[in-house]
């Protein structure tokens, strides 16, 4: 602190003792008359305080003032610089020695708490700058963010940042550039020191450990003491390591999710797969063990093949309709919808004759209304089994379309066994079902999620909503601002990320 005073002060401070001298000795030897143990002492105590308040040469300037001035108007003989008294020496050595002794230990104690204070101030940037480095989750977002986060923490001019994983250097300014990428790299090689300097830029090597090696940073020197620089490595290579082991646990988490999915999926396969097989293969063997079977059994067998046949197609056709939708293949041809022909033609070869009176409420008209009428016929086709193998027969289900705002929402509701509330959450997951209905309804589990992912490309969405045992209501809509220049190449690429997890049906 002291060593950045300015000249100006340093000589109004010499000035100011000077002139606070020569008042003492104005009063005591013209205005109070003390004995010489009360001069002294006022003056020691002018020292300590010099000594308390400024540094150690402005106390000691002080000692040797006092001194002279104490010899000369108030030890005889007044007026030079000579001690009649041999007892005086004794005296003017202890005042001076005491006021050197208390200038040192009161220029120490400062300095301890100048450095106390510097340090203290080295803690709050170094936690400000692990604060800021901490909540990067990514390391490509932290080798680019780093340098300018040092820049601005600590006031450099410029920084630069070697990473050894990717062979790449980040800069605080990409229009000052502070050492290059080569020279950067070979420091990297050639200098194992935690801190090195060359040409006023410091050089920090990044690692974790010995020999684990992350990177090197480069920086204007700042005046930081090297013990300052290393931490700002230290914290540099804790935050990138943190990252990248954040990376890691959330690639490690996707391919366990995956690998459950894919169990799940073959579980869900062979299973479904595997019931229609057993049915056809023991109807065509009864057929062909028994050629003279009776005709109305016959039939029967010849229904149970067709029936489960018609059952494999559909589960092969929903296997490969989800596999184009992972695979980002789905495009949308998007045309001038006509919503009651939509909802009439799918229920008519959805439900067909079965036992299901369907509702049909609609709040025409429906003016500009665009979409993939193919898509959106799949949508309503699987609400609509669902709705069906949900709900007994003779159960009604109703189909509403309305537009609200700048919407499209078709609703389709059943009267069925509905929907656990634990299960709500995940019916639009892949290969979820509800465990109330894995073994009382055929289903892959892919249907709602299929749906899902086709609203998804229609920058649409589909909700559910159901209570146990008072039926199920799916809503799905699509914005009316899609018109026939919307990209026909839209792609299931923006399909919610959520929907590679698990699905239902």
């Amino acid at each position: 602190m002291e060593k950045d005073t300015s000249r100006a002060t340093v000589f109004f401070r010499y000035a100011l003792l000077t002139a606070i001298a020569g008042v003492l000795v104005f009063v005591f030897k013209l205005l109070v008359h003390v004995n010489q143990t009360m001069i002294a002492f006022a003056f020691l105590i002018t020292v300590l305080l010099t000594a308390y308040r400024w540094r150690l040469a402005y106390s000691v300037y002080a000692s040797v003032l006092f001194t002279l001035l104490f010899n000369i108007f108030f030890l005889p003989p007044l007026g030079r610089v000579t001690i009649a008294d041999p007892q005086n020496w004794v005296a003017l050595a202890g005042f001076l020695c005491t006021s050197v002794l208390v200038s040192h230990l009161s220029d120490r104690e400062r300095r301890h708490a100048e450095m106390s204070e510097a340090r203290r101030r080295d803690v709050d940037l170094l936690y400000k700058l692990s604060q800021k480095l901490l909540v990067q989750d990514e390391v490509k977002e932290l080798a680019r963010s780093t340098p300018s986060i040092l820049a601005s923490v600590f006031g450099f001019q410029a920084v630069a940042l070697y990473v050894h994983a990717t062979d790449a250097t980040f800069y605080s300014d990409p229009n000052q550039i502070l050492v290059s990428s080569a020279k950067l790299k070979s420091a990297q090689a050639d200098n194992e020191d935690a801190v090195s300097s060359r040409d006023g830029i410091k050089f920090i090597q990044l690692r974790l450990g010995m020999r684990h090696i992350l990177g090197r940073l480069a920086i204007t020197d700042g005046g930081q003491t090297p013990e300052m620089y290393e931490a700002m490595g230290s914290l540099v290579s804790v935050a990138m390591e943190r990252a990248a082991a954040l990376e890691r646990t959330s690639r490690l988490e996707a391919a366990r999710e995956s690998e459950r999915l894919r169990s799940a999926l073959v579980d869900s396969v062979t299973h479904d797969l595997r019931t229609p097989l057993t049915a056809i293969r023991a109807a065509a063997t009864t057929l062909q063990n028994q050629p003279s079977i009776a005709e109305a059994e016959r039939n029967d067998l010849i229904a149970v093949v067709e029936e489960e046949s018609a059952r494999l197609d559909r589960l092969i056709g929903q296997a490969i309709e989800m596999a184009t939708l992972d695979s980002q293949s789905l495009r949308l041809e998007l045309r001038p919808l006509n919503v009651r022909e939509l909802i009439e033609l799918t229920v008519e070869r959805t439900l067909g004759t079965q036992k299901h009176p369907v509702e049909i409420q609609l709040s025409e008209p429906f003016p500009g209304v665009y979409a993939d009428r193919n898509l959106l016929e799949r949508v309503l086709r699987h609400l609509l089994e669902n709705a069906s193998a949900y709900s007994k027969p003779g159960d009604p289900i109703t189909i509403s379309a309305r537009i609200e705002g700048d919407r499209l929402f078709i609703t389709v509701a059943d009267r069925g066994r509905g929907i656990d509330q634990e299960d709500l959450p995940f019916v639009f997951d892949k290969y979820f079902r509800g465990k109330g209905h894995k073994n009382r309804t055929k289903g892959t589990g892919m249907g709602l999620a299929i749906a899902r992912a086709i609203m998804k490309i229609h920058q649409g969405g589909i909700t559910a909503e159901s209570r146990s045992g008072e039926g199920s209501q799916f809503a799905f809509w699509i914005p009316l601002s899609l018109t026939s220049t919307y990209p026909s190449s839209a792609t299931a690429r923006d399909e919610d990320p959520l929907m590679h997890r698990s699905a239902a049906t």
